[in-house]
């Protein structure tokens, strides 16, 4: 039987932030699928900054798996590193979904922009996985961003915005997909009967005012006030159940910047007729129950996707374009823009879609059918690169791209 050895770069599986699990695990169950169709084995080389070698939540039949540790201060671990990099017949890299950006502050941009730069010039291909280019505001951003997505063996784009900026920047075409955590598969867990069931996934990191603690994101919407307004209104009504659903969650500290764990705990004691979601351990277990829920408002981009994926009524709360160019590229107008209206008028259109929440749901049914052809032909597209790469005898495959 035919192996390929990939690499997977950019993804999180042990992360306290489920979406970056999501997109990681849905990579793998992904690849597992190609694999199973194409009659062959992948060895994946889990290529991660974090020190953890704990088995994965799943089981893949055509999948083997092994973490390889990235640091470039450790000269040993090093020298691994780049020793898996050149084992690798291709490596994927995902940047976490989101974070091919300097939104996020210049040394993050940095740090993950240096490993695929050290892929590159190792002549392994890089495949740049379906995901949201910039914004990049700072001119060395858009420098080596073009670089690297010129060099890059493929570039795949998850939106058409995304797509319009890497083509300017790498001039060249990317392959235009969606984002892979749509499919991640989940076993819907009913919620209470005999109520509308609401879940409002309450961002720490919005909560919080981003990293920087100073509005970092740009919002024009007071988002401690428009929380508080829904809840006012959702938790005193008992014909509705507010369920308040953390999806980046810490035990370990209060004081992470990045957590709804305890905030959402706060509101929880704060009103009645609320529940707090338990401790997810999986992105498959959240995802499992968001999918309980008749209609679901959140700022947690992959929280959204969770829900709109498993046929839930989602208003995603937008602080970044990659919101918007997400869900235009489904023909999904129902999302609020944080960055560009009111606290006030964020609130009433929230209220709004909630009110009209067959009429999202109805959208979702309606546009299945796009959302399934971009899987097949993601699939495809995947499938191509991975088996033009596959090899019989063990010997590295060779390619000239990504010089």
């Amino acid at each position: 039987m035919k192996t390929i050895t990939v690499g997977a770069l950019g993804l999180a599986f042990h992360s306290g932030n489920l979406g970056c699990s999501a997109l990681s695990y849905s990579f793998m169950y992904i690849l597992d699928e190609i694999a199973k169709q194409n009659d062959m084995k992948a060895e994946v080389r889990i290529l991660s900054g974090a020190d953890d070698q704990r088995p994965l939540k799943a089981e893949f039949e055509r999948l083997s798996y092994s973490f390889v540790r990235l640091s470039w201060k450790n000269s040993g671990v090093r020298k691994k590193m780049l020793a898996a990099f050149d084992e690798c017949d291709i490596i994927f890299d995902f940047t976490a979904g989101d974070s091919f950006t300097d939104i996020y502050g210049m040394s993050r941009f940095l740090k993950r922009s240096i490993y695929k730069k050290a892929v590159i010039k190792r002549k392994t291909p890089l495949v740049l996985g379906s995901q949201t280019y910039g914004p990049y505001n700072k001119a060395i951003s858009r420098r080596w961003a073009a670089d690297i997505i010129k060099k890059s063996y493929e570039v795949f784009a998850r939106d058409e915005k995304s797509a319009a900026v890497a083509e300017k920047l790498g001039k060249r075409k990317p392959v235009l997909t969606t984002d892979i955590a749509f499919f991640l598969p989940y076993e819907k867990q009913q919620a209470e009967s005999g109520r509308i069931n609401i879940g409002i996934n309450v961002s720490g990191l919005l909560w919080n005012g981003g990293y920087t603690g100073n509005n970092q994101f740009g919002l024009t919407v007071d988002y401690r006030e428009y929380i508080n307004r829904l809840l006012e209104k959702y938790s005193e009504d008992e014909k509705y159940r507010v369920h308040l659903i953390p999806h980046v969650v810490y035990k370990t500290s209060r004081d992470v910047a990045d957590n709804d764990w305890y905030i959402c705990n706060d509101l929880a004691e704060k009103y009645s007729n609320v529940r707090i979601a338990p401790f997810f351990e999986s992105p498959v277990q959240a995802k499992s129950y968001i999918a309980g829920m008749e209609v679901f408002v959140g700022a947690r981009m992959h929280a959204t996707v969770a829900a709109y994926s498993s046929g839930v009524a989602a208003i995603p709360f937008s602080y970044s374009r990659k919101f918007e160019g997400l869900y235009e590229s489904l023909g999904y107008p129902y999302v609020i823009s944080g960055t560009v209206i009111s606290t006030d008028e964020a609130a009433e259109k929230t209220m709004e879609f909630i009110d009209n929440r067959e009429q999202l749901r109805q959208n979702i049914i309606d546009n299945s059918s796009v959302l399934e052809k971009k899987k097949e032909f993601m699939m495809k597209e995947y499938a191509r690169l991975i088996t033009a790469l596959c090899h019989d005898n063990g010997e590295k495959a060779q390619t000239d791209r990504g010089d």
